[in-house]
């Protein structure tokens, strides 16, 4: 029996021993392998890295088509009235984009919350008090608070006291934000069907979007960010607005969706860099704003890239938002 059991150990570590040489020259064989032939885990990608993904996509386009508006109805429509409206319209916009007085109005507050909202000191009680000396602001910001989007619970927010114990000084800077947009960002219906209104909604996630880049990602002023946001929003607008009065006066039918985006792509930011520029906003703003003619990331400050990626975020929250739900 013992005889058994030493062969039994000696045949034990024999096996052993061939599987350690095996291993020994699967291990040089490794080693020795080409560069080209191995195959690494990839690098985690980061925040920056995916959002550049979505800026390469013509989101004006897919915003357009979104709204189900301006769709080509497969006739010919070559040198016809909708293509006389887009020209007119840049016509338009270009005489728009260098008379400061058809600029829209800078909203009365804006520099007192600016330096506001910007002093770490200030709590939401001095925000509050800034907002109640406009009256119609107030209102709009309570009745923001109180939508489906920003409510927090069942019962009504009755006060701005209210607000910003609900939603905290960092809510109230994004509510006083749009709140402060809205009525210049107002559109009336027209023939663009439900394009303004798309518009609107989506300025509203984009600037959410784009302070919450900004914030976390960036290390940048959230406020900031989301006021770019805002007046790119604002550009959109003034562009569907000079379109609808265009196809208005020249009894056009709306151009189809690629002539509408392609406005839209052209002039937005450039409406609303010349706001920004006449609102005496930083240098800092108005620089992300140029780097918007871009598509590098990489090239761009942190707020450029925060406005950036607010573009197409927000068309994925349109679009999920929209999505059909499962029941």
């Amino acid at each position: 029996m013992a005889a058994w059991g030493a062969m039994a150990l000696l045949a034990a570590v024999m096996a052993l021993a061939a599987g350690a040489m095996a291993w020994s020259r699967r291990r040089r064989g490794a080693e020795t392998k080409p560069v080209h032939e191995l195959d690494p885990a990839p690098a985690p990608r980061t925040a920056t890295e995916k959002a550049a993904d979505g800026i390469h996509g013509d989101w004006y386009l897919a915003l357009v088509e979104l709204a189900a508006v301006a769709r080509s109805d497969g006739t010919d429509r070559e040198g016809a009235a909708p293509t006389e409206a887009v020209a007119a319209t840049a016509r338009a916009l270009s005489h728009f984009d260098s008379d400061p007085q058809r600029l829209p109005r800078r909203p009365q507050l804006l520099p007192q919350l600016l330096g506001t909202l910007n002093d770490d000191e200030a709590g939401g009680r001095e925000i509050a008090m800034v907002i109640a000396r406009d009256p119609v602001l107030a209102a709009n910001l309570l009745k923001l608070a109180n939508s489906s989007v920003y409510r927090v619970q069942s019962e009504p927010v009755e006060s701005l006291d209210r607000a910003v114990a609900l939603i905290g000084s960092q809510g109230l800077r994004q509510l006083v934000a749009v709140a402060l947009m809205q009525p210049v960002m107002r559109a009336s219906g027209s023939a663009l069907g439900r394009l303004p209104d798309l518009v609107w909604e989506h300025t509203q996630h984009a600037s959410a979007a784009a302070a919450r880049f900004a914030r976390t990602v960036e290390r940048e002023d959230a406020f900031a960010a989301q006021l770019l946001a805002l007046l790119q929003g604002l550009g959109m607008i003034v562009v569907l607005q000079a379109l609808a009065g265009e196809c208005a006066r020249l009894s056009a039918p709306p151009p189809d969706a690629d002539a509408t985006a392609g406005l839209l792509r052209r002039w937005s930011v450039r409406i609303a860099r010349r706001v920004a520029e006449e609102w005496q906003l930083s240098a800092r703003m108005l620089q992300a704003l140029d780097e918007q003619a871009g598509t590098e990331l990489a090239r761009m400050g942190g707020l450029g890239r925060a406005l950036a990626v607010s573009g197409p975020a927000a068309l994925e929250s349109l679009r999920q938002a929209q999505a059909p739900r499962g029941d």
